[in-house]
This record gives structure tokens, sequence and C-alpha cells, in this order.
């Protein structure tokens, strides 16, 4: 099976990529035989009372085992202590119990660290060191104690220690945890990265400068404990945590707690004190500090080289994914320099890198822009997102139109805070919307013309009662100044009355001259009372014609749309006539068409124009506003879809709905003004 990544939440008791995990059997026998040799090694070195040593590195081997080949290793780990208990001169029996006490040992390690609290075997963690130690460690030497008080109590061979004897069952306990501290991590970092050192010169110069260091500092001359030579391994674990990792630096501990160690128990070195005892107490304490500080070094290293790595990584595969972008990307100092500019950017704006770089982005805005430009940096500054479109000054001399939005970057301790820009050059884009504004507003034109021409009738009727009255007044005029009544005051009300006609004529012809004119469109504040009144002035012949009444209602107050008269008029008027014709097959005795506007949320306008006609049915309500689909014999079909173009140009919507065979009605918004 292949092992976890290093940043995994689990145990990595599984083999690493190209290392098989041992048969139980054969770890077994190998754990059993390491077990021994490590115990006897202890005996004969640095040998206590009651079958204890300064160190126990067969603690270490059991711990180790148990982690990589599972609880049938501890096997093992009893046939080895059974074995080294012997040894040590403990009768059958007790030496049954304290084998049986470190399988327990073994076990409990193996539970803590891969089930309670998982580490990964790497020990390339701050968290899986910590867990491991008080673990892993802890819990082996307090139960390596308990077997032996509960061997020399219960079951008799040598009794209770004396208090003499406490300072050895202390030196013991240490070593213990000690073994598992400096052993295991050889095992198990060798194990689970098979693979030799990278820098393996560097490797072997680490090694050789351990063993000088090491011997200068515990094999000359007793020295003090506090002496420079001491200090000395310091630094040999510094290189290996620093440079290498857990493994070297564990395998670097192993040669100094084996020097430290044997200078201890013969005498030399700087823990030569009153008594052995006591110089193992005094080298616990060492090895204690100095496995620590290796351990928790080397992880500390790999987290952060693990850490810039992803950071690294990361970095990586945002610029990659930037430099893929379509739109340029820059990030501003808290000055509002360019601190950092894509390729695309310097596509955009045909200038190198290296010339854009530390210069304020004002600096390639049009002159006239900057000060729009500033006041968004500003309001950016202030922990908003703000998009503007400004236009941008090329290499070329072209000036480029482009949205820039931007966001506001976060603080750090080192670094102020800055701006991230994305520039999406809009210059194609913005054409494209004119020319689509401009075929709209010809489109609109057409509509408008399409419609005087169908209403041609209705207004000439309209038009000619004004006329036939301006003809009979002008009738009436030329009879009194024939008879010679020149001062008679009925020739006087002719004459106004030709007047009043004549008025009427020409608003009537404005109107249609205002609604069939090409022009731009222009955005202005529009009463809402107003509109409704124009369109039921325009489409009132046409109803009169077909019998139909007109009904309308405004929102009260002054509630007024920002929009082009001549573009809602048609919106409306097509609306208005539409459903007058959808009434003039009727037979509905009473035909009606009501135009009324309602006041919405969110600052929205809504008009809506209804008829107690036929209504629409299910089939093409929802294709009535597609480009030419009509249900007219003689119709274009871009009635609708020129009033929901129009409609979407003012950033509003456009829909309509059935009244299950008693009519339909139109409804569509606007933004009221006084929320722009």
């Amino acid at each position: 099976m292949s092992a976890r990544p290093a940043g995994s939440t689990t145990a990595m008791i599984d083999s690493p990529p190209g290392v098989c995990r041992p048969h139980w059997f054969r770890a077994a026998v190998l754990t059993a035989v390491a077990y021994f040799a490590a115990g006897l090694l202890a005996l004969d070195g640095f040998p206590l009372d009651g079958g204890l040593a300064g160190i126990w590195p067969a603690a270490g081997v059991a711990v180790a085992g148990v982690l990589i080949a599972g609880p049938l290793a501890a096997l093992g780990v009893f046939a080895g202590d059974f074995l080294v208990e012997l040894q040590a001169g403990f009768v059958p029996s007790s030496a049954l119990a304290l084998a049986l006490g470190t399988v327990v040992e073994s076990l409990v390690a193996w539970l803590l660290l891969t089930r309670v609290r998982p580490i990964d075997l790497h020990l390339a963690r701050i968290r899986d060191v910590t867990r491991f130690i008080a673990l892993g460690a802890v819990p082996a030497a307090v139960l390596c104690v308990a077997s032996r008080l509960f061997v020399l109590a219960v079951i008799g061979q040598g009794g209770l220690p004396t208090a003499d004897q406490s300072m050895g069952l202390l030196v013991g306990f240490l070593g213990h945890g000690l073994g598992v501290m400096i052993v295991a991590p050889v095992i198990l970092t060798w194990y689970m990265r098979h693979a030799a050192p990278q820098h393996v010169f560097e490797f072997a110069s680490l090694l050789l400068t351990a063993v000088v260091l090491n011997a200068g500092a515990f094999t000359a001359t007793p020295i003090a404990p506090g002496s420079a030579p001491l200090y000395a391994i310091f630094a040999v674990v510094l290189w290996a945590a620093l440079r290498f990792g857990p493994r070297e630096t564990s395998t670097v501990m192993l040669v100094t707690s084996g020097f430290a160690t044997w200078s201890a128990s013969s005498g030399s070195g700087p823990f030569l004190v009153a008594s052995q005892s006591d110089a193992l107490f005094s080298l616990s304490q060492f090895l204690l500090v100095v496995a620590a500080t290796a351990l928790f070094l080397a992880a500390a290293v790999c987290e952060r080289q693990r850490y810039l790595r992803r950071v690294a990584e990361s970095e990586q595969a945002h610029r990659t994914l930037i430099e893929q972008m379509a739109e340029g990307v820059v990030t501003l100092d808290a000055h509002g320099r360019l601190n950092y500019v894509s390729e695309r950017f310097c596509a955009i704006l045909g200038q190198a890198r290296s010339r854009l770089l530390g210069l304020p982005l004002t600096d390639v805005v049009v002159a006239g822009e900057r000060a729009a430009l500033c006041a968004a940096l500003e309001t950016c500054t202030a922990a908003r997102d703000v998009t503007r479109e400004v236009a941008l000054q090329t290499g070329a001399g072209i000036p480029l139109r482009v949205s820039v939005a931007m966001r506001r970057l976060g603080d750090t301790p080192r670094r102020p805070a800055g701006i991230m820009a994305v520039v999406a050059d809009i210059t194609e884009r913005r054409r494209a919307e004119e020319l689509a504004q401009l075929h709209l507003q010809q489109l609109a034109h057409l509509g408008r013309v399409k419609s005087m021409d169908e209403m041609a009738t209705a207004f000439a009727h309209e038009v000619a009662q004004p006329l036939t009255a301006i003809t009979s007044y002008a009738q009436a005029a030329q009879r009194f100044l024939r008879a010679g009544r020149a001062a008679d005051p009925a020739l006087a009300e002719a004459l106004e009355g030709a007047y009043n006609e004549a008025r009427r004529a020409s608003v009537i012809v404005q109107r249609i001259r205002g609604f069939v004119q090409d022009r731009a469109a222009q955005m202005v504040e529009l009463p809402v009372e107003s509109l409704i009144g124009e369109a039921l002035h325009l489409s009132a012949p046409e109803a009169h014609q077909h019998a139909v009444d007109l009904h309308a209602g405004a929102c009260p107050g002054d509630c007024s749309v920002r929009a082009d008269l001549v573009q809602i008029q048609q919106v409306l008027l097509n609306l208005v006539r539409n459903a007058i014709e959808a009434l003039a097959g009727s037979a509905v005795a009473q035909r009606c068409v009501s135009l009324n506007a309602y006041a919405r949320e969110e600052g929205l306008i809504e008009f809506a124009v209804a008829d107690n006609g036929p209504g629409i049915p299910a089939e093409n309500l929802e294709r009535i506003f597609d480009p030419f689909f009509t249900t007219k014999s003689e119709g274009a079909g871009i009635g609708l879809a020129l009033c929901h173009s129009i409609v979407e140009a003012h950033g509003g919507r456009l829909w309509a709905e059935s009244l299950a065979g008693s009519g339909a009605v139109f409804h569509f918004t606007l933004k009221a003004a006084n929320h722009e």
C-alpha cells in the first residue's frame, strides 16, 4: 500500500511508495532480534539495578515495530524482552510478567498514535512530534516503571525499591522515554523515506562533523557540563534540521546519544558526577532537551518548507490563471502605483512591463478622466469594490475604452492595503452597443412610421374635423364681411373659432411629426401621468374607430421615470394598439382598454396595458416577443420584439399575462427618476 502524503491527518502505518510493508511474521522476527540486541547493548553499556539502563533503545525498537508493521509485531517485542529479562537475571515468571508489560507498552503506543491521535510517521509536523512524545514516549516510560514496580512488589523478586534505589528508578524512567524519542524516530523516518538523502556528500560531512564534535565533547578529559564543547553539539543539530529533515536530524541525535551515554557510563566527559546514577540522570536531562529540540526544530523547518512550497505553487497557479485571462490584471500599492502588471495588460496598453512598473495607474489614463479614477481609488481604499469605465492612453497614442474593476487587498503587518484591478478592453463592446443602439433607433423609427401608416385613416378623420370647422368659420366670416358687418361681434367669434380649430389641427400634426421623427435617444425625466396622457391622445382616434373605451390611471404623486420620450411613447402606443386590435374582432358588449402605472419596490414604476378581449393562447405566450412571430395575416412580427428591445435598453423588463379568456395584460417596468 502507498503512503499517505506528509500532510495527511491519519496515521502513516502503510508503507511509502517503493517500500513494501513487511509481513507480520517477518516483522515480528526482525523486531525480536533488534529488541534483544538493543537490550543487551543497554545492559552491557550502561546498566542499572532492576534490569534498567541509563537509556533503553529497545523501547524505541518496540514502538517503531508496532507502528510500522502493526500490532502483531508485539509478538516480537514479547520474545525479545523475555530473553532480555532472563539475561538480566530475572526468573522466568518475573521475566514473563515484565515482557507482558512491555507488550502492553507497545500496544498502548500503537493505539494512541494510530487510533486516538493518529500521526504521520514522517514526523515532519510539530503536532506529530508533540503527539509522538506525549502519547508514545511518556506512556511507555510510565508503563515501564509500573511493570517494574509490579514485579518487585507482587511477584516478589527483590522487593520494593529503597530510597537509594529511587534515583535509579527515575533514571530508568527517563532512559526508557529517551529510548523511544531517540531510536524510534530513526527507524520510522528511514523506513518511511526509503531513498538516500538528496545531498549525500553534505550528509556525510554532517555525520563526520557530528562524530568529531561528540568525540571532543564526550571522550576528552572530564569537563564542566556548561563548557563550550558540549554546546557545540547544538550546531550539528541545527545543521541537520535546517538543511535536511527529521530523518537526518534523528540520525545525528542517535550518534550524539551513543557518545554521551557511553561517556557517562565509562566515567568520562561532562557528566562525571558523584555516582553513576547521578551521571546518567544529568545525561538524561541533556539528551531530553537536545532530542526534543531537534525533533521540534526539524518538524518546524519541514512545515515552513511545505508552507513556502504551497505558497509558491498557489502563486504560480494564480499567475498562470491571470496570464491566461482575456482581461488585464494589475495590483497597486498604497500610493496607487503599479507593482504588478500582467502580460495581457501590457498588450492592452502596448507598452513593456518594465516601463509600467512603479507608475501611478492614473498616468496611463487620459487626462480628462484621471480625477474620476482617483475618486474611484479612494472609494476602493475604503474597503469597497468599485468599477469604473475610463480611457487609457496606449503606446500608439490611441485612447482605449476599458472597464476597471477594483478590489481592496487586505492589510498585512509588513504591507499596507493595496488594490487589485481587473482591466477589460470594452472598446469593441461599446462600439457594438452603439451600433446596436443605432440599429434599434432605426428599427424603432421604421416601426413608428409603419404605425402612423396603419393609423393614417383614423388620423385623417381626426385632422378632418378641425379642418371642416375652420372652413365653416372662414365662410361665416366672409359672409359677415360682404354684408358690411365688420363690427359685428359674431365676426370676431367666427375668427376665434377658426383660430382655435387651427391650433387643434396643429397639435395633432405636431404629435404625429414628433412621434415619427428620427433622432438620437435623449434620456430625460418624464412625468408618468404625461406619458400615459400622450399615449391616450395618440391612440384615441383608432380607439374611436373600433368603439373601444380607453381608461387611464397613473401612480399618485409626482412620480416620473428617466427615459426617452419618443421610444417609451412608441412602446405604450404599440401595446395599446395591439389591445385595440385584439378587441376589434371581439364580440364583447363593452370593449375596454386600460393603461395604468404603479409605484413598485426597489425604485421601479410598472406600466400595465390590459384589455377584456379573447386573451393570448397558451402556446403563443412565450413566443410573442420573438422577432417575426405574429398571429396576424398582414403583421410583420416586429412590434412586440421592438418594444421588448426598447424596454430592455432602458434597464426594464417586459412580460405578458393571459387572463384565461377574459383578456390579456402587458406589463413593463422602468426605473423611477429619483432612484437613478
